[in-house]
């Protein structure tokens, strides 16, 4: 015996498409007319007037959307500044619900190399660029060790 699912169709009122999956099913056709049935549903029978005959599945009417929830987005204002720079840039990142949380950042020159990476103690932080030659380089600040926003910077 082999087992095939099959993917079932039915109709609410309002002839929205609703799908199931159903362990098996098979149509059926005779002389008098035909039928298509399922083997592992759940199933009801209306007897309408003038001989109406209807099966099928049974769906739970529900008013809810499968909606992600609102979530609360803390307002963050993050500036690196100057940019394009010679010597340093400013990190000031104002965000009063991040205070308390594990603020870094790390710069990478262009292929993705480390050059540094520190702590974020205050609301502006200075990197030192001095050292490094005139390139792009991406600044990138993570809050408990998650990216938070990157930056590309463009060293003089």
């Amino acid at each position: 015996m082999a087992f095939i699912p099959f993917k079932g169709l039915s109709q609410t009122q309002a002839n929205d498409t609703m799908e199931t999956i159903i362990p098996s099913g098979s149509n059926a056709t005779g002389s008098s007319g035909s039928v298509t049935y399922s083997i592992g549903q759940v199933f009801y029978t209306y007897i309408g007037t003038g001989y109406n005959v209807a099966q099928g599945i049974q769906q739970q009417e529900s008013d809810e959307t499968l909606d992600n929830p609102e979530v609360e987005v803390p307002e963050v204002s993050i500036l690196v500044f100057p940019n394009p720079a010679a010597d340093f840039v400013n990190v000031s990142m104002k965000a009063p619900e991040l205070e308390s949380k594990d603020r870094s950042y790390r710069l990478y020159d262009i292929q993705g190399r480390l050059l540094k990476q520190n702590k974020i103690n205050q609301t502006e932080t200075q990197v030192n660029l001095n050292n490094l030659t005139p390139s792009l380089y991406i600044l990138v600040v993570y809050v408990d060790g998650k990216i938070l926003e990157s930056f590309k910077i463009l060293k003089k």
